[in-house]
């Protein structure tokens, strides 16, 4: 992959990342909008923002258990082939 191609791959990725990061500060000073129904409206954006952060961090921690658990297994299945070898 040359750098010109990399670079037009990257370009929308990039513009993209932008837009998103730019509408999440609007939703931010909407906040304090003398408006109550913008005020309203991005202060429930704002808690959507914060219970999906909070949920990630749930799923990423239960991946981990999952992760640690699977080992665990893995890990009692070959000790039960050893003892069934040493009994033979």
């Amino acid at each position: 992959m040359t750098h010109s191609s990399l670079k037009f791959r990257l370009l929308p990725l990039a513009c993209s990342l932008t837009l998103l990061l730019g509408s999440c500060g609007a939703f931010r000073s909407d906040v304090d909008s003398s408006n109550p129904v913008v005020a309203a409206q991005a202060q429930r954006i704002q808690d959507l923002e914060n219970q999906k952060k909070e949920q990630e961090r749930i799923v990423d921690t239960e991946k981990a258990k999952l992760k640690s658990i699977e080992y665990q297994l893995k890990s009692a299945e070959q000790e039960l082939k050893a003892r069934k070898i040493e009994v033979k």
